[in-house]
C-alpha cells in the first residue's frame, strides 16, 4: 500500500490520553486526503512504526510510515 505523506503537528501530541498509552512517543500529525486534498490531522500513537488508519473524510485507508532519520 502507498504510504501517505504527513507532516509533524505537535511533538509530542496534545492528547493526555495518548501520551500515556504510547509512554509519551505519540505526534499530532497532519495530512491530506487522498480523494479530495482536504487538510486532516490525527494522533500516531507509535510514530517509529507504520500506521494503517481508517480516514473518516472519504473512508479511505491511508497509511502512516517512518520517516527516514538522517545520520549526522
Amino acid at each position: 500500500m502507498k504510504s501517505t505523506p504527513w507532516e509533524v503537528l505537535f511533538k509530542p501530541t496534545k492528547n493526555k490520553e495518548a501520551l500515556i498509552l504510547s509512554h509519551f512517543e505519540a505526534i499530532d500529525i497532519s495530512y491530506n486526503c487522498p480523494t479530495c486534498g482536504g487538510e486532516r490531522a490525527t494522533v500516531w500513537l507509535f510514530p517509529d512504526t507504520a500506521m494503517v488508519y481508517k480516514d473518516e473524510c472519504h473512508n479511505n485507508t491511508v497509511v502512516f510510515k517512518p520517516k527516514e532519520v538522517e545520520e549526522e
